[in-house]
């Protein structure tokens, strides 16, 4: 009967699998949550302030990028960074109804020929919230960088191994079509 057979091989399996993408990845969302809630953002001869410490400081404007990355924007960066680069590199995307949900193509499809593209789309999106925080560090310090404690700079090193497990990626499964 015609339309009864598939034409080549059929594939089996996942898309992707968990690579060694997930290594730095899963080290830079934890050298991140470690950076921005646990060790001193501010050290000085007096003492030493968490960042938490500093978002309880009043300020007079929530529009200035110091005050909004203090207040919100820097909890919000850290829980978004790694929405796309864990499950990317863990390989959660096991059929192209994942793979589009997650990258937001839905006309690109997750194959051997597409792949490097996927881990560039990926790192993107991870590298944006290196830029958040970056920024968010440059105007909060102002220009005092003597003052930073050892915090905003394991964030920035968390969110760089992130950005770089991300490029990484996964392994490509046994179910990922040739083109």
């Amino acid at each position: 009967m015609p339309g009864q057979f598939h034409q080549g091989p059929v594939t089996q399996g996942p898309l992707t699998l968990p690579g060694w993408g997930a290594v730095p990845a899963i080290l830079g969302v934890v050298a991140s949550v470690v950076g921005l809630l646990l060790l001193p953002w501010v050290s000085v001869e007096q003492g030493t302030l968490s960042f938490l410490d500093l978002t309880g400081m009043p300020t007079d404007n929530l529009f200035t990028m110091p005050d909004m990355y203090v207040a919100w924007l820097a909890f919000v960066a850290l829980a978004l960074q790694p929405l796309y680069p864990l499950p990317w590199t863990l390989g959660a995307v096991r059929t192209q109804k994942v793979a589009n949900l997650m990258q937001g193509w839905p006309r690109t499809q997750l194959t051997h020929a597409t792949f490097t593209r996927f881990r560039l789309v990926f790192g993107t999106s991870a590298f944006a919230g290196t830029i958040i925080h970056g920024l968010g560090i440059v105007t909060l310090y102002d220009g005092a960088f003597e003052l930073a404690g050892a915090g905003p700079w394991v964030l920035l090193a968390g969110t760089v191994l992130t950005t770089v497990g991300a490029v990484v990626g996964p392994r490509k499964g046994p179910g990922l079509p040739p083109a």
